[in-house]
């Protein structure tokens, strides 16, 4: 890889794929929504790494970010989402994504026309859970972000293109942006990354130290029952589908909350407009309104109101000893 001007913008397309199969089983509305699942988480990762969406419809998410790193981020976490999604009708969809980089057009501040449309091309050719990045996706990275790709001929793309070598997806490490902890797969920024002040250096992937296997969170709704640990340290609430706890009422957001593993303990963040509320089991209640707080031991969660109220949609939940 050669040394080229740093360009003004990194763009990551991803294409939902492996949706063919439940058009025959489930026709053309089903197949929509269970694509749009996929699309919906990958955006978050776009959200949760300071990237801007250019376009979201259908099978393709297109986004740019300012920094390339953030890029490759963004890339792992998204398919890292997307295959914790359970299947549909035993069809798991999963996701290729290409990273390139050009320039903005000058008027829109959007990535040029010629940048996307590279970038289509490449996408187009890329294995379902691939990331497959351009030359210039790769000059746009940082020297120790670029030493962990490997060069790959591409059949049908005539420039040199290059993927992550194998293992180089180390675990989350507890200093990413926003107090937002990625999926277990997915890499990790050190904590200089989003620094405020202007960097003395690149920031660094580096492997997270091995959290303890000892406690997870266990998270019951409903029917159902859901775990949060450093096997899965994330857990999505909100009313739209898609997300890992489905909350019916309506005064709950589409994306509501979420549930991370974090720091060796479990923290609850709100992102939603009615404000999440927590009690525990002594009865003292926590609202929070884009706020974060750690869980106790035991205690009830509810979206857009307090879980006291008679016929209070609630999302029980216990910390204990695996």
């Amino acid at each position: 890889m050669t040394s080229q001007p740093t360009p003004d913008t990194c763009v990551l397309i991803a294409e939902v794929t492996g949706d063919a199969p439940l058009l025959g089983k489930l026709g053309a509305v089903e197949t929509q929504r269970a694509v749009e699942r996929c699309r919906n988480r990958a955006e978050r990762s776009i959200d949760a790494y300071r990237g801007y969406i250019v376009q979201a419809d259908g099978r393709t998410l297109i986004a740019h970010f300012p920094r390339g790193e953030n890029a490759a981020l963004a890339a792992f976490d998204l398919r890292a989402r997307v295959k914790q999604l359970p299947p549909v009708s035993g069809v798991a969809l999963s996701v290729q994504v290409a990273i390139h980089a050009g320039n903005l057009d000058a008027m829109s501040q959007q990535p040029a026309d010629a940048v996307i449309a590279d970038a289509r091309k490449l996408v187009a050719l890329a294995p379902a859970d691939q990331v497959l990045v351009s030359s210039e996706g790769a000059n746009a990275m940082p020297d120790n972000v670029r030493s962990q790709l490997s060069p790959e001929q591409v059949a049908g793309f005539a420039q040199q293109a290059y993927v992550f070598r194998p293992g180089h997806t180390p675990a989350a490490a507890p200093s990413v942006v926003e107090a937002f902890a990625p999926t277990s797969t997915s890499l990790a920024l050190d904590q200089h990354a989003f620094d405020t002040a202007p960097h003395s250096q690149s920031p660094v992937f580096n492997q997270a130290a091995t959290a303890p296997q000892r406690t997870s969170l266990m998270l019951r709704h409903n029917k159902n029952t859901l775990s949060v640990s450093d096997n899965q340290p994330v857990v999505l609430a909100g009313r739209e589908e898609g997300n890992d706890l489905v909350i019916a009422d309506r005064r709950a957001s589409r994306h509501h909350a979420r549930i991370e593993w974090r720091h060796n303990h479990f923290v609850l963040i709100d992102t939603s407009t009615n404000g999440t509320f927590m009690v525990d089991d002594a009865g003292n209640e926590v609202v929070l309104r884009r706020g974060e707080a750690d869980l106790p031991l035991r205690g009830r969660i509810a979206f857009g109101y307090s879980p006291t109220e008679v016929g209070a949609e609630v999302v029980y939940f216990d910390i204990g000893l695996r």
